[in-house]
């Protein structure tokens, strides 16, 4: 590819961008792009595209059941149906019927009695669903085909509010189109039940419509500490109240929020679940929980719980009017894969050092380990925990001897720093003081030599009119000594030591510059020896504003060396304080090291003493 090709390329992906963005294209149009050829592909693919149009817009009404069955693995999951049978007799043959249009027959008992009695309480006020709808006998076909299909898993109360959600959303596309992937024509009921599978095999709904629901307490702890990190104030207000957030989470995951978001919105909450799995589950939670934080924070626990219980649309359905608002909230908290992964691994490692601690579990612990209690009765179980607390605790001695030599170091550096850090301090404040100091002097100068300028341009100016009166007495006596002290006197004045700034007084002032040339000196006594004999008086004063000087310049001589050697001495104090700070630092930032790599070290010790002790 040319390098114009590339980046007309380029260009064609960015642009595609910003219409998706604004909505002005769907991820039909991204698929006919993505489908032109390999290079296309390879730029929807590179920038996402495809993900980006469905968290923006969603998947088109029309061909919203297609997508779903796309990424819901339908091609992989119907390879399970015997070769002599198609999709539809699968179907019939699970549920128990000779064709769609009759009714499942379900027992009174068992799994067909659950599935009997959860029927008639799933989504009642809606016309579908009423007696006269049609809509419970294609729920509990489904229903029954799920149920015998996934034997293992069986039936759980949530899974009718999700497969009768599929049902509607079915049923409002077969309006517009048909369901056929791939050449396969489905009818709404086996819609309904290939995604319901889809949602057990491939989505990770096994565990938690499982017997008991395994996969419960995890979600709980998952969505607990994603509370905590982004709403920590309502996070502490369930603790004080006594609340946890196992009472809303089981109601939304369980259903996939099937129970609480009208299916408008419910059916763009699945597009993201079904694009970006678990993580979309969390981030909607979390954006219902937005809305509802100021409210909540006001209840306590019997409010909360008849709140959760009593109100399905929990008081948002102005919110609800819109899908791309619950979306798009949700999309802007950070749950990732990773971090998911992240905190199952540490709720593991939390569940194996309760069990490991020889205290009853708290109630949060309970809820977050159901199984626990059940395993630490069993009297088995006491000799390995006991070898697993010995073999951690004679970890944790090694560790702590290797570090014990680190933390003194750390701890004498620290001494050296707040040493070096109080010496830098004293020699700052000292180093004001002088600046401060050496400010009044240059003031106190700089008013003396502006009145030494004005006293001699006025002797000047007296000796000039005293020659003038001489002249005309036809005396010439003064007028050459005149005008040497005319020539020479402003001269003088001119090179009388003048102290520069603060800041450039330690490159510009030395001792050469400050005191007048012995020659300079010279010349002005001389030109006072004149002034005497002409201005007598101000002559005098003059003497006396150069005694001023000499003795303001002496103080300044002195007062600029000790800021000379304060700034030096400042400056190494700095560097003092900096090597210290830098030395403590990397010594914390090795026992850092070595307290996490053998925490990391230790508890794959303890998963791995585990492991041996649950396979005996």
């Amino acid at each position: 590819m040319t390098p114009s090709n590339a980046a007309l390329d380029a260009s064609f992906g960015q642009v595609l961008g910003i219409l998706i963005r604004h909505e002005w294209v769907q991820v039909d149009v991204v698929d006919v792009v993505a489908s032109v050829n390999k290079t296309l592909r390879a730029i929807v693919k590179r920038l996402k595209l495809w993900r980006l149009a469905v968290r923006i817009g969603g998947f088109p009404k029309k061909t919203r059941i297609g997508y779903w069955l796309r990424t819901g693995d339908l091609k992989i999951l119907i390879k399970i149906v015997p070769d002599q049978l198609s999709s539809t007799e699968h179907y019939l043959k699970l549920a128990g019927i000779d064709n769609l249009a009759d009714k499942a027959t379900l027992e009174m008992t068992g799994v067909e009695g659950e599935i009997s009695r959860d029927i008639e309480r799933t989504f009642p006020a809606h016309p579908f669903f009423s007696e006269e709808g049609g809509g419970r006998r294609l729920l509990g076909n489904v229903l029954k085909a799920a149920a015998v299909h996934a034997d293992d898993i069986g039936y759980c109360q949530g899974m009718n509010y999700v497969v009768a959600a599929l049902l509607l959303v079915a049923k409002d596309a077969a309006e517009a189109s048909d369901f056929c992937l791939n050449g396969l024509c489905l009818s709404e009921q086996e819609v309904a039940f290939w995604l319901t599978v889809s949602l057990i095999r491939r989505r990770g709904m096994a565990d938690l419509w499982k017997h008991k629901m395994p996969g419960l307490p995890q979600c709980f702890h998952l969505f607990q500490k994603l509370l905590n990190m982004h709403f920590y104030d309502l996070s502490a207000h369930f603790h004080q109240i006594g609340m946890h957030s196992s009472i809303f989470v089981t109601q939304w995951f369980v259903t996939l929020f099937a129970g609480v978001l009208p299916v408008h919105v419910l059916v763009r909450v699945w597009d993201h679940f079904l694009v970006d799995g678990w993580k979309a589950v969390y981030r909607v939670g979390l954006a219902i929980i937005a809305e509802l934080r100021p409210k909540l924070l006001t209840m306590d626990l019997d409010q909360c719980s008849i709140f959760f219980r009593k109100k399905p649309t929990l008081g948002l359905e102005q919110w609800f009017c819109s899908a791309t608002s619950l979306v798009q909230q949700a999309l802007t908290y950070n749950v990732t894969r990773s971090r998911l992964k992240q905190l199952e691994e540490e709720r593991h490692l939390e569940f194996l050092r309760l069990r490991l601690q020889q205290v009853p579990p708290s109630d949060e612990h309970r809820i977050f380990f159901p199984t626990f209690e059940h395993e630490a009765d069993a009297p088995a179980q006491q000799k390995p925990l006991d070898l697993i607390r010995f073999t951690l605790q004679r970890f944790d001695k090694d560790v702590a001897s290797d570090t014990i030599v680190l933390q003194q170091k750390i701890e004498a550096a620290e001494r050296t720093y707040v040493q070096a850090m109080t010496s830098r301090c004293a020699i700052s404040y000292e180093l004001s003081e002088a600046a401060i100091e050496l400010t009044e002097r240059i003031e106190i100068k700089n008013r003396l030599l502006q009145k030494f300028r004005k006293l001699m341009a006025s002797a000047i100016r007296e000796a000039t009119l005293a020659s003038t009166r001489s002249s005309r007495s036809n005396s010439t006596t003064w007028i050459k000594p005149l005008d040497f002290i005319n020539r020479r006197m402003a001269r003088c004045f001119e090179l009388l030591p003048v102290l520069p700034s603060i800041t450039d007084a330690r490159d510009t002032l030395h001792d050469g510059n400050i005191d007048i040339d012995d020659e300079e000196d010279e010349e002005a006594q001389q030109n006072l020896k004149h002034l005497d004999v002409l201005v007598p008086k101000l002559a005098a004063e003059l003497r006396l504003m150069q005694r001023a000087l000499a003795h303001n310049q002496r103080f300044l001589h002195s007062l600029l060396q000790r800021t000379q050697r304060l700034q030096r001495d400042a400056q190494f104090a700095r560097v003092e304080v900096e090597e210290a700070q830098l030395f403590k630092d990397r010594l914390t930032d090795q026992l850092l090291h070595i307290i996490l790599t053998s925490e990391q070290l230790k508890n794959e010790r303890m998963q791995q003493l585990f492991a041996e002790v649950d396979r005996c």
